[in-house]
């Protein structure tokens, strides 16, 4: 236990490299139309790029005379320039290529994904609606489950998509909610991604994690379009933003648009599972989850959860900030788990009010065992305790407990308060790391499963 405390350690103090998403850059104007190649030799080196020479004035005279003999020699070539100017453009291009192409080969990637230092007073151009949309048309994607089923104007469909998904590389990983693909993952039923280019693909499931309601998906494919990811730490309540995803499962590829409604919601996904999210206003329905949501500038900053669908509501959608599911993203595809999450071992019991009156106990956590090896028997609990307390915050439920247990980290401590036959402990838990069982990397995400406590 301790070898794996000391791991999970070691890799949630690491910093994440954001490997597969291709990094905003502070503006999108730099080096467009001017002098491409120069640019990239430049962000490669890492060196400013030279001042201009003064022009003395012989060579102002000089320059003047030249100017005048290329335009006397233009005349003549009036009907041939069109060709050379093509011809020289196409060159230039495909030097900027090979240039790019030999960056992108270096041994370190961080070259392409570090944007080049933009002055103070440069800004991100702001896309407009249609440059976003053909954006996400080529790095969204469909989800559906095969078979036929009926549609929402009651045709019989073998088409219709259960979801919709983020391509985060080009060799085919995607990302989509949990829920999007739960009833065949728990069935072991078939899985395919459509493109907007008509493509279909059969798709695999990586990794899932239902704390937070996502999954990654790979298929078979070669150069995808991943999405731009933009930092979500950065939302603003009022900020505009779009979505793009499939709603109603026939409706495919539909843009909608709206702003920032708030932030730091924490919206639960089932009895145990609360997620921070931020709310939209921007018109989502079934099956435009797992979808896109982009800032002016073509960033994706969230990934579209939820949404209220009580009668008379409308305007309440819900989305998992683009950091958040980017990490998780990142632990799925290199481990197939999400690293660093706190585990207890310990199988557990509400005592409510009328329970602790009956059997003489004080309201909280009764402990029926606890796991051999674990950090809870490293402690010092024992079966027959309850719990009451973490860190001073009452626990009086099991489902509290889960939740407080899933506020800290792998490596992380905290005193658990405990009565033991009348007698009141203060307990130094130092949680261990929650991994996956041995031959079945998804039985620890399952949500039939109650994560670091079982009851």
């Amino acid at each position: 236990m301790d070898d794996r405390r000391d791991n999970s350690q070691a890799e949630t103090s690491s910093a994440y490299r954001d490997a597969m998403f291709r990094q905003a850059p502070e503006t999108r104007q730099d080096c467009y139309g001017y002098r491409p190649a120069e640019c990239y030799a430049q962000a490669a080196s890492g060196e400013p790029a030279a001042p201009k020479k003064k022009t003395s004035p012989v060579g102002a005279i000089v320059a003047v005379a030249a100017v005048l003999l290329i335009g006397v020699v233009a005349v003549g070539l009036v009907s041939a320039g069109s060709l050379l100017l093509g011809t020289g453009a196409s060159a230039a291009s495909e030097d900027s290529r090979a240039l790019y192409e030999d960056l992108a080969a270096l041994e370190e990637p961080e070259l392409l994904s570090t944007p080049v230092p933009a002055e103070e007073d440069a800004a991100p151009r702001e896309l407009t609606a249609e440059e976003i949309y053909l954006e996400a048309c080529a790095s969204t994607v469909g989800v559906t489950i095969p078979g036929y089923a009926t549609n929402i104007f009651g045709q019989y469909s073998a088409s219709t998509v259960t979801g919709t998904g983020i391509v985060l590389t080009e060799d085919g990983y995607i990302l989509t909610n949990y829920h999007v693909i739960e009833t065949a993952y728990s069935k072991g039923a078939d899985l395919r991604v459509l493109t907007f280019g008509g493509e279909e693909y059969e798709a695999e499931v990586v990794g899932i994690e239902t704390d937070s309601d996502l999954a990654v998906l790979h298929i078979d494919a070669e150069g995808l379009v991943p999405a731009v990811s933009g930092d979500s730490d950065g939302l603003r309540v009022g900020q505009s933003i779009y979505t793009v995803g499939n709603p109603l499962g026939e409706l495919t590829f539909t843009m909608t648009s709206g702003i920032v409604s708030a932030l730091d919601r924490r919206i639960a996904t089932d009895a145990n599972v609360t997620v921070n999210m931020f709310q939209i206003d921007a018109a989502v329905n079934n099956g435009s989850s797992g979808g896109p949501v982009y800032d002016v500038y073509g960033r994706v900053i969230g990934v579209v959860t939820a949404k209220y669908s009580l009668f008379g509501m409308e305007g309440l959608g819900f989305a998992i900030p683009m950091n958040d599911a980017r990490h998780i993203a990142e632990d799925l595809i290199e481990k197939g788990y999400v690293t660093g999450k706190a585990y207890l071992g310990l199988s557990t019991a509400t005592v409510s009010p009328g329970s602790a009156r009956y059997y003489g106990l004080v309201q909280g956590v009764y402990v029926y065992s606890v796991e051999e090896g674990s950090c809870a028997e490293t402690a010092g609990i024992r079966a027959g305790d309850v719990i009451t307390a973490v860190d001073g915050t009452p626990v009086l439920t099991s489902t509290e407990l889960v939740k407080t247990v899933k506020l800290y980290r792998a490596g992380d401590s905290a005193a658990f308060t405990v009565d033991r036959e009348g007698e009141t402990l203060v307990l130094t838990v130092v949680f261990d790391e929650e991994l996956p069982a041995v031959g079945r990397p998804d039985v620890t995400l399952l949500p039939s499963r109650d994560m670091s406590i079982r009851e």
